[in-house]
């Protein structure tokens, strides 16, 4: 059976499947079939060693992604489950401290908290000590510089070495270990601390990354163009020698998060670390040839690449069906718009499904003036934001009641369950009396709260005084069983037909995918209280697009995306390329970045690409933007 897995592969992609010891670096392009590649690659490994115990790890960025890889592993090899672990980075960052952040003063129940929590712990800390931190301007601004040196994994030895201003630079040595001191103290982490601190503990205690090297003997790494350093160095922490068993898919066409740490010359130090072979999958199955030409032109101006790279090869036949590319000259951006609009209704007038489009634009704002047009002509369109937290009340009182079964103690959680029970139910429950029950139930608010829910059973659903009784005694599972339940009835039982609760449907379908993505409701409620809100509270909570709207999404967004017709919007200068690159130069790392941007944009391409521009945005006047002339288009 295996046979024919491989069999599917080109030259390429088996020879690659095939690779066994050492460290390898495949340079997968986009729809090059990384994915097949790799997955089938770890199946015949698993194969291949059936009577052995070491277990591989596989490391990629999303939860989709290795939900995804998940699924296509266990259809070649059913057995694969209980000797691979497939994850994101910081699910695996997550696992290790909780198994070992004891050394840390770490509990395994830590809590992962997120940006509100973090704002306020920052302020706490600035407000203790006016006087010193006066060069610091909010916590909202902090933040942003401890994220950068948790990325980068600095060290606060070092922080001097990287600001002019002396007393700008002793106020941020001084608020990140203050800040990583009270995560400690309160047994808490942000996003950032995370690989953070399991870097520092792997290489603070190199018995315990001895120890994964046993258990993991081939590691895997999807996506590696999109790591930033503190990844990198934990890479480096579980796989240091020169020839240890690492596999890399990468493709430095396709780094379009610098911002967010991640850095051409990663590839690069990968050959000054290890021994290192080099495969290319050159071969593109999912663009037509006329996309394929235009995104080789338009990348070889990158300087940044892999030496000897080749230029992507069309595995498609060139279609007879119609011109592929597009180029639309509007004369404002709102007449770009309306433009844009009118052709994606006259695309789904001729037999297109709206999931078949895709609008992309180098920002949101862009998207959002097409969304406008499209609703004008009648067409549904959805702009995807990401949101990192549920919104609607059920889902808030489910998330708050699940926390404070974790920490009884916390006032602060019982005003976010009162809050979304008001959003929720006819019946209120003030959040003074929860705290003065609790005063008599040696602190126990989840109790105080159950009492309450009880002792106001004539008004208060009694699925969800049971529910909450669930969660008492330790259920978790039942909590949310019965919770759910109310929920669900009432929302499939609006009289009228219309949502009850606003923005529950779509919240409640991620719910559902968070639970596929970690294994299924036998494997998430197997787990720990603790353990299943730090992975709750690690996914994704962005709603799928509706499927009867066509989709607008920032080039970020789309990246590991296809789309059968792309419409790229604002390629225009200062739009794209931006306003920063431009001004940075022609060479620059921002100009560069730029291109691969654009590069990635339009390698989502399945049938048809249709680029716009316009000679105005916001008034000012705008010329086409370079990238058209290097893709060999003939623009004004």
């Amino acid at each position: 059976m295996m046979d024919d897995f491989l069999d599917r592969l080109n030259l390429s992609q088996r020879k690659a499947a095939l690779w066994d010891e050492g460290p390898l670096l495949v340079l997968a392009g986009p729809g090059s079939g990384k994915t097949a590649t790799l997955t089938t690659r770890v199946a015949r490994l698993v194969r291949n060693s059936e009577n052995e115990s070491f277990r591989i790890l596989c490391l990629t960025f999303t939860r989709k992604a290795a939900a995804e890889m998940r699924e296509r592993l266990l259809s070649m090899c059913p057995t694969s489950s209980g000797r691979v672990q497939l994850t994101t980075f910081h699910s695996f960052g997550t696992d290790i401290l909780r198994q070992h952040g004891s050394h840390f003063g770490l509990s395994p129940n830590f809590e992962i908290i997120e940006d509100p929590e973090r704002v306020r712990a920052v302020r706490d800390i600035l407000a203790a000590d006016t006087s010193f931190y006066t060069k610091i301007l909010s916590a909202e601004k902090a933040l942003g510089a401890l994220d950068h040196l948790f990325q980068r994994a600095i060290e606060d030895a070092d922080i001097p070495k990287l600001m002019r201003d002396p007393d700008a630079a002793a106020q941020l040595q001084r608020l990140f270990a203050d800040y990583k001191q009270f995560l400690k103290t309160e047994n808490c982490v942000d996003y950032g601390a995370i690989l953070y601190f399991c870097e520092e503990l792997l290489r603070s205690r190199p018995r315990l990354a001895k120890q994964l090297r046993t258990v993991y003997k081939y590691v895997c790494v999807d996506e590696f163009q999109d790591t930033n350093l503190v990844q990198f160095r934990l890479l480096r922490a579980l796989a240091p020698e020169r020839d240890a068993n690492l596999f890399i898919v990468g493709d430095d066409d396709q780094i379009i998060y610098q911002w967010n740490g991640a850095s051409p010359s990663r590839i690069n130090e990968l050959a000054k670390h290890y021994d290192l072979t080099s495969i290319q999958l050159p071969e593109n199955y999912r663009c037509p040839p006329d996309v394929v030409e235009l995104a080789n032109s338009l990348i070889q101006h990158n300087s940044d690449r892999s030496p000897g790279k080749r230029p992507l090869m069309p595995m498609k036949p060139p279609t007879t069906q119609g011109s592929v590319i597009n180029v639309i000259a509007a004369s404002t951006e709102i007449d770009e718009a309306q433009t844009v609009a009118r052709q994606v209704a006259t695309r789904l007038q001729t037999g297109s499904i709206p999931r078949d489009i895709a609008v992309l634009a180098r920002n949101s704002k862009l998207l959002i003036q097409v969304q406008g047009a499209l609703g004008a002509v009648g067409v549904k369109a959805h702009v995807q934001q990401r949101k990192s937290q549920f919104e609607s009340g059920p889902m808030r009182f489910i998330v708050s009641c699940l926390k404070l079964a974790a920490v009884r103690s916390d006032e602060e959680l019982v005003s976010n369950v009162t809050k979304a029970l008001s959003d929720s139910i006819d019946t209120e429950i003030g959040t003074a009396e929860v705290i003065e029950l609790a005063s008599q139930a040696n602190g126990d608010h989840l109790l105080a709260l159950s009492t309450l829910a009880t002792g106001n059973s004539g008004r208060f659903p009694v699925e969800l005084c049971d529910a909450i009784s669930s969660l008492v005694s330790g259920n978790f599972e039942g909590f949310l069983r019965t919770g759910f339940g109310y929920f669900d009835d009432r929302e499939h039982g609006s009289p009228d037909g219309t949502e009850r609760f606003a923005e529950y449907p779509s919240e409640r379908q991620v719910w559902r995918t968070v639970i596929g993505e970690l294994g299924g409701e036998s494997e998430a409620y197997a787990m720990t209280l603790g353990q299943f809100l730090q992975e709750l509270t690690l996914a994704n909570k962005t709603p799928e697009p509706p499927s009867d709207a066509v989709r607008c999404f920032t080039v970020h967004a789309s990246k590991g995306m296809e789309f059968e017709h792309v419409f790229l919007v604002g390629l225009a200068e200062d739009q794209l390329p931006s306003f920063q690159a431009i001004k940075a130069g022609d060479s620059s790392r921002e100009m560069q970045e730029e291109r691969r941007n654009c590069f990635v944009a339009i390698t989502r391409t399945l049938q048809t690409l249709t680029m716009s521009y316009a000679h105005s945005y916001n008034g000012w006047s705008k010329t086409s933007s370079r990238f058209l002339r290097e893709m060999g288009l003939d623009v004004t």
